[in-house]
């Protein structure tokens, strides 16, 4: 097994890495990560939810998710055609988070949302798991 790498300001308490979602601010401001791995989980959804167009001077940043959710006729094959949007955008802008798996289901008027992904270089597999209203 290859040497786990560890981001330096993962032992730094007080030096926050970014910040998490939801982007609500409390009492003591917007939500921060202060740990590489919960940033790196909170950069995903944010690319996954964002619509390619949607961000201003970033205009393929996002993934085609969303608008898939509405394609009445790709309901059957929904996780494969997911798989891909989603490993584009991946690819193009978290290049080292590895998808393996997308799987898309609904729910009355939810779209129940689960990604499978890992970070080889820190030894990091997780499941994003979003619920969408459609």
């Amino acid at each position: 097994m290859p040497n786990k790498k560890i981001n330096p300001l993962d032992f730094k308490d007080d030096v926050a890495i970014g910040l998490g979602l939801p982007m609500n601010s409390g009492v003591g401001g917007f939500k921060q990560n202060y740990i590489t791995e919960d940033q790196i989980h909170t950069n995903l959804k944010n690319l996954v939810l964002t619509m390619r167009g949607e961000r201003l001077m970033h205009p393929t940043f996002g993934c085609g998710l969303y608008q898939l959710l509405f394609e009445p006729a790709i309901e059957g094959n929904l996780s494969t055609v997911g798989m891909d949007a989603v490993r584009e955008a991946v690819d193009e802008w978290m290049p080292y988070v590895t998808i393996k798996n997308v799987n898309i289901t609904f729910d009355n008027n939810t779209a129940n949302i689960l990604i499978s992904y890992e970070v080889k270089e820190l030894d990091i597999n997780k499941i994003l798991s979003m619920n969408v209203k459609v």
